[in-house]
């Protein structure tokens, strides 16, 4: 199976667990909680030089700022377990290597307005040792960097830049364990980066209400299943669909890559027409009007 297929495939099991399974319970239409922007946060990359833990310090710096940003209350955020379903599908959960473009077709499928991606810039830990007349102590302190970039899922464009700093001394039984530093600890690493995030998560919150006019993004329809010449799609009440609605059915059919194996853009093609027989709540039924369609196919309106 390649990337573009395992994409496929994990979109249509996301879609066939319903919207409800994406992101925190859904709020009242109209509430204060339904008009907040939506948002998910991608796993930072490490650029810094603190190499020991590897991937594992942008894990927990992304799962340190999704607690502190839900504090705020100012946003809802999307379940990360969900979220890395998909950045595993694409082979971008380790690292975060999530490119403006990649981070709004992911948003888009998670239906958020913006995507959140960042990257740790500066981490150390240094214990430091002293001692006066037979008398000593030790304890270590923790310097971090990290920024952080909102990307609008609509247009790909960067809405949103900005760094935090911080430092921190770390005592207690931290002391011994960072300075050996080399056995990763979720717990010391969050501690670590939480003054870094703390100022940014700040920060964003400050500015939550530049984003309160972004339109609610509709996860990305897709034909969700078939039997016995009947197509599933994703679509339903919620969605305005009737009987007799027609649908386009997209295929990517190749995709165009840099030398790094970025994807720059897909070829999509109309492969055939869907025609709605039965609408329930949250999805349809269809049948084929024209050309094929498959398990994993977008689906457009036709004439939107």
């Amino acid at each position: 199976m390649n990337r573009r297929q395992g994409f496929l495939i994990c979109v249509m099991v996301l879609s066939l667990l319903g919207a409800s399974s994406l992101a925190v319970p859904a709020a009242e239409p109209g509430s204060p909680q339904d008009e907040k922007v939506r948002i998910a946060v991608v796993n930072f990359e490490n650029n810094s030089q603190w190499h020991y833990w590897g991937d594992n310090l942008g894990w927990a710096a992304a799962d340190e700022l999704v607690t502190q940003l839900f504090k705020t209350g100012e946003f809802r955020i999307i379940e990360r377990t969900q979220l890395e379903t998909i950045l595993a599908e694409q082979d971008l959960g380790a690292s975060g290597r999530v490119s403006a473009s990649t981070a709004a077709e992911i948003g888009r499928i998670l239906g958020v307005q913006l995507m959140l991606t960042g990257s740790i810039t500066k981490f150390s830990i240094e214990t430091i040792s002293g001692g006066f007349r037979g008398i000593g102590g030790s304890y270590s302190e923790a310097e971090s960097m990290v920024d952080i970039r909102l990307i609008d899922t609509t247009t790909a464009e960067i809405l949103y830049a900005e760094e935090g700093t911080g430092k921190i001394r770390l005592g207690g039984g931290y002391a011994k364990g960072a300075y050996g530093g080399r056995d990763f600890d979720a717990g010391l690493a969050q501690e670590a980066l939480r003054p870094a995030i703390l100022e940014v998560v700040e920060k964003l919150a400050a500015e939550a209400g530049r984003f309160e006019n972004l339109k609610p993004v509709a996860p990305a329809g897709q034909v969700v299943g078939a039997r016995e010449g009947n197509f599933y799609i994703n679509r339903g009440e919620n969605a305005g669909v009737q009987v007799g609605q027609r649908f386009s059915v997209l295929r990517v059919v190749d995709e165009i890559v840099d030398a790094n194996g970025n994807v720059l853009d897909r070829i999509i093609e109309q492969v055939g027409i869907l025609e709605v027989t039965r609408v329930m709540s949250q999805s349809a039924i269809c049948t084929i009007v024209e050309g094929e369609a498959a398990e994993g196919d977008a689906i457009e309106g036709v004439g939107g």
